[in-house]
């Protein structure tokens, strides 16, 4: 069986409220380096990579100027049938929204 890549997305555009592009490039499996930096990722292929069973996390700078992990990303189907993305954590902290914009 092959591994699951793990992907990191370290910004968002939106277009209004709505997600439409992520900057998403490949992790290492430490999670801590790039093995592919990120770039322009339309929402809908962002989803592809949940939908092939592969892992998708937020990545915020920390202190040191390095990456930290954040919280995994999920799809999130509003009401009016939309995918949209969302982090899979309930606890207070780092929301999807404080990803810089670009």
């Amino acid at each position: 069986m092959a591994e699951r890549a793990t992907f990191g997305i370290t910004a968002l555009r939106y277009a209004g409220s709505q997600v439409v592009e992520a900057m998403m490039g490949l992790m290492d499996p430490s999670a801590r380096r790039w093995d592919l930096r990120p770039v322009p990722t339309r929402v809908t292929e962002v989803v592809d990579r949940l939908v092939e069973g592969d892992t998708v996390i937020s990545v915020f700078p920390d202190d040191a100027g390095g990456l930290q992990a954040g919280p995994e990303v999920k799809v999130d189907v509003l009401p009016e049938g939309v995918e949209a993305l969302a982090l899979d954590d309930g606890r207070p902290g780092r929301r999807l929204a404080d990803l810089p914009r670009f």
